[in-house]
């Protein structure tokens, strides 16, 4: 399908998906209430809007990449700041960890990554429950000779493959696991994160930048990198997924409408021990903060 005609098939798209079906609206309405309190409720509708035209795009995009020409797919996107990842491998001599988030347009971000830098970018995934989907994805992410990973496997092929000169990218903005993730207030609410980039950069010596992918016009976009850790890493591990969280949320403030709100991110709860963590820095905060003297 050309990109023209997929557009005018996503603007129909939109009006079934939002209009009619109603698909997920109160999951996006109550993501972006959790993420925005403080703006109006009309600011919030614009942006849940704007979500649902951008989704619709994303699906056509990725619907296309598999035919998009080589030439097509480098022009669509623009990478300004490429010195910050050739500085964190040695221009591009060794092999790093690309954190990124469901926004803008991450698979032609892995295609054009590879076109521009002329080296492997291998993406981490997980198995999807459709069996075709699943095995359409992994031929559109395979087409420029990545090798993509699933999760339950990433650790044992970076560790084999560690003197590769590639980019290992990792949409780390998934839900992780209740019991062994890592908890943290995640625009607003508590949310769990796999723990593999941390375990994976400090084992390996590893660094990890993140990658943020901004639309600058439909079917354009832009890459900005941003350091997170170079090693030797720090000693506790989980600096890396706080650095991580809020180099994510920053990338959402700026542009919350090609962000993934139909993602159902926050269905799990917290552990107690987590919630009691929580509680103490709370009591903490409140008795740090300045009391107001009332004179009678």
């Amino acid at each position: 399908m050309p990109l023209r005609l997929g557009y005018a098939f996503a603007a129909v798209m939109y009006l079934l998906l939002y209009h009619v079906f109603r698909y997920r609206r109160s999951t996006v309405r109550d993501n972006l209430s959790w993420a925005f309190p403080h703006k109006s409720e009309a600011d919030r509708q614009q942006i849940e809007r704007a979500s649902y035209r951008h989704l619709c795009n994303l699906f056509v995009e990725i619907l296309c990449s598999t035919r998009l020409r080589q030439a097509d797919m480098a022009d669509r996107m623009s990478f300004p700041n490429l010195d910050v990842l050739a500085a964190a491998t040695d221009n591009f001599d060794k092999q790093a960890i690309v954190l990124l988030i469901h926004q803008g347009n991450w698979e032609w971000m892995l295609h054009a990554a590879m076109l521009k830098m002329g080296i492997s970018v291998d993406p981490v995934y997980k198995t999807l429950h459709s069996p075709f989907w699943d095995q359409y994805m992994l031929a559109a992410r395979s087409r420029f000779g990545a090798s993509p990973m699933t999760i339950d496997r990433v650790g044992r092929e970076v560790i084999r493959g560690r003197k590769r000169k590639r980019l290992i990218a990792m949409l780390a903005d998934q839900a992780g696991p209740k019991a062994a993730g890592y908890w943290r207030d995640f625009l607003n609410r508590p949310a769990s994160f796999y723990r593999g980039a941390d375990k994976l950069a400090q084992t390996l010596n590893i660094p990890v930048v993140f990658a943020k992918c901004r639309r600058l016009e439909t079917g354009r976009y832009e890459v900005l990198f941003e350091e997170i850790s170079l090693p030797p890493h720090a000693a506790d591990p989980e600096l890396i997924l706080e650095r991580y969280v809020l180099a994510a949320e920053a990338a959402i403030a700026q542009q919350p409408e090609t962000y993934l709100w139909t993602n159902r991110r926050w269905k799990k709860t917290p552990p107690e021990s987590f919630l009691a963590q929580q509680q103490v820095k709370d009591t903490a905060a409140q008795a740090d903060s300045p009391t107001t003297e009332h004179n009678l």
